[in-house]
């Protein structure tokens, strides 16, 4: 058996695959639509063979001849029994014996896992957190996902349930989140509620809201957009962002008094933003801190780009860490 392993970061839309050399080097990559969304159980396992089996031929790699196939799935994933329990984005997905059905398929070791875990456990082998033993990651996408390397070991919790950081309390009055809770940090971080900030920012005349509204001209004011009205000077675009990267620093000042991390990386579309919302994150982290003189607050963003999860779940595939 060769030490080549592959990863797949399964999406609700998309899928990005990565191909993992012994020495860690990505040998190659491949993105797909997310096979069968509507389908049935044999439908998604045979288009989701066929595109694995196209990667492998295309760099001349036999399927049994991986160290192991990784997938990265958002939401809930049954480490253990190798299935998705619950996945809004995935739900033709659940239940379906991932891991038993295509090791069976494909004659090699397979592994689930959730997306931000594979994510935070490969900036921490290849990326921002090189060099750390205690590591926490924060994916600002759609929403905000977390993971967390505690003493050298990828934390999952009981039954897979643990660093759901996104969904730590920062204002217990606060906004309503998706999740049901109120105050969420992800209800005032990540891509939605971003847009969703800019879009009551115009619709209330917020200072700034005219030279804001002319650069979008008419368009959504998605994060790249608002990112890209941020560089070119707009105050609104810069203010949001900020608004964004002080709640990020409330909830982040909480995770270094709780876990201590050497380091905290931010990553995911939102975290393209850079100083927009490092600055004010780090600011506020450091007011809030237990004691700053003595905690280590190291902010910075991701370095893997959008090959982290599934670099992650190759490495974790190949290693099998328990």
């Amino acid at each position: 058996m060769s030490r080549i392993s592959l990863g797949l970061d399964v999406g609700g839309t998309n899928m990005k695959a990565a191909l993992l050399s012994p020495a860690g080097r990505l040998l190659g990559r491949a993105h797909w639509p997310t096979p069968g969304l509507g389908g049935l159980e044999g439908e998604i396992l045979d288009e989701l063979v066929d595109r694995i089996q196209d990667i492998l031929t295309r760099h001349g790699v036999a399927a049994p001849k991986l160290a192991g196939l990784g997938l990265a799935c958002a939401g809930l994933v049954d480490f253990k029994a190798g299935l998705i329990s619950d996945s809004p984005n995935l739900r033709a997905w659940e239940g379906i014996e991932l891991r038993r059905r295509l090791s069976s398929r494909l004659r090699c070791p397979v592994l689930l896992e959730n997306d931000v875990n594979a994510l935070a456990y490969g900036e921490w082998r290849l990326g921002a957190g090189r060099g750390t033993r205690h590591m926490l990651c924060l994916a600002l996408g759609t929403g905000v996902g977390g993971g967390l390397i505690l003493d050298g070991s990828l934390y999952r919790g009981y039954r897979g349930l643990g660093a759901e950081l996104g969904h730590v309390t920062i204002d217990r009055t606060g906004r309503r989140c998706a999740c049901g809770n109120r105050g969420c940090l992800e209800a005032y971080a990540g891509a939605r509620q971003l847009s969703l900030a800019a879009g009551r920012a115009l619709a209330r005349g917020r200072r700034g809201h005219g030279a804001l509204r002319r650069y979008l001209a008419g368009r959504a004011p998605t994060p790249a957009r608002l990112s890209q009205a941020a560089r070119a000077g707009n105050a609104l675009a810069r203010e949001l962002l900020a608004d964004l990267g002080r709640a990020l620093g409330v909830a982040i000042a909480s995770y270094v008094n709780i876990f201590a991390p050497e380091r905290v990386i931010l990553a995911g579309g939102v975290s393209r933003a850079g100083h927009f919302i490092l600055d004010p994150a780090r600011a506020e982290a450091r007011s809030r801190l237990m004691n700053p003189a003595v905690q280590v607050l190291d902010l910075r963003l991701r370095a893997l780009g959008d090959d982290g999860a599934a670099l992650g779940a190759a490495l974790l595939a190949r290693e099998r860490r328990p």
